[in-house]
């Protein structure tokens, strides 16, 4: 169920996008409160608090007796037109997702800001950030908090010991740190196509040749990955087995021993990123599970669970690869956040973190339902299973495809991801990563819609 928060910005979000599409003008009345209460499915307390805050912000004006109006300088305080600077590139997707220009927002690659507090979270987060220290962390990252993740990983089948775990800034610094230590300019580097987009700049600043591996539903495809293995030489193949961003689709045991076999016959290196393996069952078929970290470099994360300020990731290697890898971190940054990570330790042993997850898990569970619903109500397919994850993929209608729908969405205030931004190849499928967040919003659904035909 939507919070009264939730709910209130729901409005406020609409009256905005309305007038960043020009539905409404400098001087236009807003609909009535039992209007907007009756098209929202609100109730009328909660208009008036969207409203009052909008008041509040400059954006309308309350004239008693008539009603609320746009505010006449509302439309000088505008920025540039959103089109004007919001496109397909991977760049401006990020940059969007940094700066939530747009407020309907189905292309977001993580939670909103309210999912990931929680009355289990929210003291222990303010109580432990006023008393942690500032101190250097050692160079390998917090032993305890080191120590409690090989046991978490041990639940998931993977075996090691605290020298061959070293925390990092999240996933993606995980991946920079493999990156400078195993990658020279001109070396073939496979990836998932359709797959993680940042990774494709960091490879590309490299001066790495990218080379996509087919990604279906149920994980790579096997035969692409062994032709393009034996025909590029690449020493390194980034995945993403579990809840994969973008296509939300999760590899089957069938083909994890598949891809195990072609990286032993092809004396490859695996580095498997796990960033939502939280939320997810830990038996879920793993690649480090079945190599027991022998050729597979493993990155978790904490980044998309927790609050973005609270950025934890870590590194599982075998020994001498954890030793080369560590060694990377400290000339590059020297060492990781000790406050982060005594916090996140302090929330693990606390049962905190387990309770909240229990609750995240929840709702994510809860809004998945939804928005596979609203989006098949409306006529796309969501491929089955689902991972649990925060997305899911749809394919884009033959009307569909010829449309700048990037452009066409932020004219109504809306965020996508498409799938040109997550593919290495110039005219990849055509698809739609859908955050499950937000990807029941009405005015998303009834945009799809419209444009479908």
């Amino acid at each position: 169920m939507q919070s009264s928060d939730s709910k209130i910005e729901r409005i406020i979000d609409g009256v905005l996008a309305r007038m960043s599409n020009g539905t409404l003008r400098a001087g236009d009345r807003l609909r009535s409160i039992r209007e907007e209460a009756t098209v929202m499915n609100v109730s009328k307390n909660t208009v008036v608090e969207a409203y009052l805050r909008l008041v509040a912000r400059g954006v309308l004006i309350a004239r008693p007796g008539s009603g609320y109006y746009v505010s006449r300088t509302s439309a000088r305080k505008k920025g540039p037109a959103l089109p004007a600077i919001l496109g397909a590139r991977p760049v401006e997707l990020l940059t969007e997702q940094l700066e939530r220009r747009l407020p309907i927002r189905p292309g977001d690659g993580r939670l909103p800001p309210d999912w990931l507090e929680s009355p289990e979270m929210r003291r222990p987060l303010s109580v432990m950030r006023m008393s942690a220290d500032d101190t250097y962390n050692t160079a390998w990252g917090f032993l305890p908090l080191r120590e409690r993740l090989c046991g978490t990983l041990a639940e998931r089948g993977i075996q090691c010991q605290p020298g061959q775990v070293l925390t990092t800034y999240g996933g993606n610094h995980g991946m920079d740190l493999v990156i400078r230590c195993y990658i020279r300019p001109g070396d073939a580097v496979l990836v998932d196509d359709p797959g993680y987009y940042p990774l494709f700049w960091k490879l590309g600043g490299a001066g790495a040749r990218i080379v996509g591996i087919r990604r279906h539903h149920d994980g790579p495809d096997l035969e692409d990955l062994s032709e393009k293995a034996r025909l590029t030489g690449a020493r390194l193949f980034f995945t993403q087995s579990l809840a994969h961003n973008p296509t939300g689709g999760s590899i089957t045991q069938g083909t994890a021993y598949g891809v195990m076999k072609v990286a032993e016959e092809h004396d490859m290196l695996i580095v498997e990123d796990d960033p939502f393996a939280d939320i997810l069952p830990y038996t879920a078929p793993r690649l480090a599970a079945l190599d027991q970290l022998n050729r597979v470099i493993y990155i978790g994360s904490f980044s998309k669970t927790l609050p973005g300020s609270v950025r934890i990731g870590y590194i599982a290697a075998a020994p001498e690869l954890a030793q080369e890898l560590n060694e990377m971190k400290v000339i590059s940054i020297i060492s990781t956040s000790a406050q982060n990570e005594r916090l996140v330790h302090s929330l693990i042993e606390g049962a905190h973190y387990l309770k909240y997850l229990r609750r995240l898990h929840d709702r994510i569970h809860e809004a998945t339902a939804q928005t596979v619903h609203g989006l098949e109500n409306v006529g796309f397919s969501v491929p089955r299973p689902l991972s649990g994850g925060f997305y899911v993929w749809i394919p884009l209608t033959p009307t569909m495809q010829e449309r700048d729908l990037v452009t066409e969405a932020a004219q109504e205030g809306i965020f996508i991801a498409p799938s040109v931004a997550f593919s290495t190849s110039d005219s990849p499928a055509l698809g739609m990563r859908v955050n499950i967040a937000h990807g029941s919003d009405p005015r998303f659904l009834e945009w799809l819609a419209r444009i479908a035909h």
